[in-house]
């Protein structure tokens, strides 16, 4: 940051000196009575009628370019972070671990469907871009509905050429009208869109062999289904991401194999789209990976039987298989136990796709850098033994075959150096952030000699190495990663816009302090975001303005901060601060991860007294009237040392029944974002 010192100042920019002469209770109590959000009195607490979610509308156009786990660690415990947890983690009995799990198992129908749809509407941006229609559900359907009313086989209107003036315009009932419509259903990300469109499909099969009609050249038009309505259909299942997409997808190729048709034979297309519904399924069946694999070793053998090549593996069909397994959990075991590596299995189809293309002379299986790609991010996920190191392997075999071939489609990108970065990052290793900064400045040199100028160092490929320093556990973590955050703002300087620190890079660091042992890590972070801050301010770039991350990472601090009375004196005074401020800012407002830290602060830095008690509950209250009450919160109110009578008058169930969020009124919970990739897309 520029060679600045990082000083111990207060909230309002206040040198202090001496011990204070206050108790832990006596501060407060000082932010009680200051301050609105937790001045209230501890009474029986009606829930409210739900809010809407407190956001300004700048807030949700802030722009996160996180590092693949910048979410996770602004709620993680000094050295226990947990790649898969969304909360901060902690030792925790093995009751607590099963609560936890009860927590997310109240929301994980709702999460999933969430996630499915997200995941929808990112596949096809682009159509969406270009056609809004696309991304209209309500029209969709609308359209959807009239043209199957009209062409009900009880209708006589189906006889007439086309639809006058139906939904606002001329919908005419052709071929090319369902096609657009199931096209559109598959990109949608609608709940009901594999419902429409299978509605639409068995439509067309009705008339399949009784209907003809004028196409715009005054040709007969035929409405039954073609290969490439059935591959749409099939694309709109998959883009489903349910569980059973696979089975659902392969069903539908079945019966256009048994219809033995010319129009209807799949196609590589069709074979692809099956074996891409089966990897979007992965995540929830395991057998997924075993059918993708299976589909694309049948393509190889469709291939060499036939003469016209209609069905061949490629590159792309294979690179479905290889997500497949690595989202695969490993084979359970009788015992409940999984077994296997994923990221192992994945790997093994590069020397298969290696395999065909030499021996079948199909170089369209051969492996590219996507495929690689795809590899590398299976290892940085599995994180676990010699992951990291399976990884740059694999980045080294790009490098040599592109020095031998000098083909671009196996060059490793940014995008490639990232990914090995981050699997450093999550190694585990004693030396995974030194390796995964030496293989920053490799790419530097590559891109600065002009051997790769396409592994050009991105914002992501600092933060991520700024990630790599926050978790390693070395002693002189944040000194290391304010020396990566100062040669940011070096390079920067010099016309390297495209690595100018960000909210995520300065929350990283941050959070670099709270896992540290460092003395005063409570001030240290404080001034980060303090500098982060200004900024912002005297700037106006987006990308630095503070939101939700940057708070709860300070809060995160001050919930760790070790050390005498003065330090924990100090990290409530700036919890106080942060939390306040928060509230009252154009940058947002407090989520459940927020309160959530903010009672782990109380919890850590306040021995057990009333005051504690009341301090929580008043928080506990303000979390319920926004309808932030989250798996979070719940389990640091429980951890706190309440009797049980006070947490029945608060919550209205017995500590002892272990209530989870379900036992709790829908209004206090209704606005709580569970989840890393779904919180994280608030603040884009």
């Amino acid at each position: 940051m520029n060679n600045r010192k990082v000083s111990r100042r207060n909230p309002k920019g206040n040198r202090r000196g001496g011990v204070m002469n206050i108790t832990a209770v006596g501060v407060v109590a000082t932010a009680l009575i200051a301050s609105p959000i937790l001045l209230s009195a501890t009474i029986a607490f009606r829930p409210p009628v739900c809010p809407q979610t407190r956001r300004s509308p700048m807030s949700s156009a802030v722009t996160l370019f996180a590092t693949i786990e910048s979410q996770q660690e602004q709620q993680a415990a000094p050295n226990q972070f947990d790649d898969q947890d969304m909360d901060i983690s902690e030792t925790i009995s093995e009751e607590n671990k099963q609560q936890q799990q009860e927590l997310r198992t109240t929301t994980e129908e709702a999460q999933k469907k969430k996630k499915q749809r997200l995941f929808a509407k990112s596949n096809n941006n682009f159509r969406h871009n270009n056609n809004k229609a696309m991304a209209d559900p309500v029209f969709l359907q609308k359209r959807t509905e009239t043209l199957l009313r009209m062409t009900s086989p009880e209708n006589d209107i189906i006889d007439s050429m086309s639809l006058g003036n139906v939904g606002g315009g001329n919908m005419k009932v052709d071929k090319r009208t369902f096609d657009w419509l199931i096209d559109a259903w598959a990109y949608s990300g609608a709940d009901h869109a594999v419902e429409y469109t299978l509605r639409l499909l068995k439509r067309m099969e009705h008339f399949k062999d009784r209907m003809t009609m004028g196409g715009d050249d005054g040709d007969d038009y035929e409405l039954y289904p073609d290969v490439k309505t059935y591959t749409k259909v099939i694309n709109a299942i998959a883009n489903s991401g349910k569980e059973d997409a696979g089975e659902q997808a392969e069903a539908i190729l079945n019966r256009m194999i048994d219809m033995n048709e010319p129009l209807t034979m799949p196609n590589t297309y069709t074979y692809t789209n099956v074996i891409d519904a089966y990897a979007r399924s992965a995540p929830y069946n395991s057998n997924a990976p075993y059918s993708a694999q299976r589909l694309a070793e049948r393509m190889e053998e469709l291939r060499a039987t036939s003469t016209t090549e209609q069905v061949k593996p490629t590159a792309r069909a294979w690179n479905s298989v290889i997500g497949a397994w690595a989202d695969w959990m490993g084979e359970e075991m009788p015992w409940g136990e999984y077994v296997g590596s994923g990221a192992e299995r994945a790997e093994s189809c590069l020397d298969i796709m290696d395999e065909l293309a030499s021996v079948t002379g199909n170089e369209d299986v051969r492996p590219n850098s996507y495929n690689f790609n795809s590899v590398i991010s299976a290892w940085a996920n599995n994180g676990g033994g010699d992951a990291a190191f399976r990884a740059e392997n694999i980045l080294e075999r790009m490098e040599v075959l592109y020095r031998q071939t000098g083909q671009e489609d196996v060059k490793p990108r940014t995008v490639t150096y990232n990914a090995v970065i981050d699997a450093w990052a999550k190694s585990g290793e004693l030396d995974g952030a030194h390796r995964a900064e030496l293989l920053l400045g490799h790419m530097m040199e590559l891109f600065e000699t002009g051997h790769n100028v396409d592994a050009k160092p991105n914002v992501r490929s600092f933060n991520t190495v700024l990630n790599a320093w926050a978790k390693s556990g070395v002693f002189d973590a944040p000194v290391r990663a304010l020396k990566v955050l100062s040669r940011m703002e070096e390079l920067a300087s010099s016309d390297w816009d495209d690595v100018l620190p960000d909210a995520t890079s300065f929350a990283t660091v941050i959070n670099a302090y709270a896992r540290s042992n460092t003395f005063g890590k409570a001030d240290s972070a404080y001034e980060v975001y303090t500098y982060m801050k200004e900024m912002y301010d005297a700037t106006g770039n987006i990308k630095l303005r503070p939101n939700n991350i940057i708070y709860n990472s300070v809060l995160n601090a001050c919930a760790f901060t070790m050390g005498d009375f003065e330090e924990q004196s100090r990290a409530i005074e700036i919890a106080n601060s942060m939390l306040m401020g928060l509230d009252e800012s154009p940058y947002g407002k407090p989520d459940h991860i927020t309160y959530g830290t903010y009672l782990k602060v109380i919890a850590n830095q306040m021995d057990p007294s009333p005051a504690r008690t009341e301090i929580a509950a008043n928080v506990f209250q303000k979390c319920g009237s926004d309808g932030m009450v989250g798996g979070m919160v719940l389990r640091q109110l429980r951890e706190m040392g309440m009797a049980d009578e006070e947490f029945e008058e608060l919550v209205g169930v017995s500590i002892w029944k272990a209530p989870s969020l379900s036992d709790l009124p829908s209004s206090w919970t209704c606005n709580v974002i569970e989840g890393k990739r779904l919180r994280r897309r608030q603040f884009r």
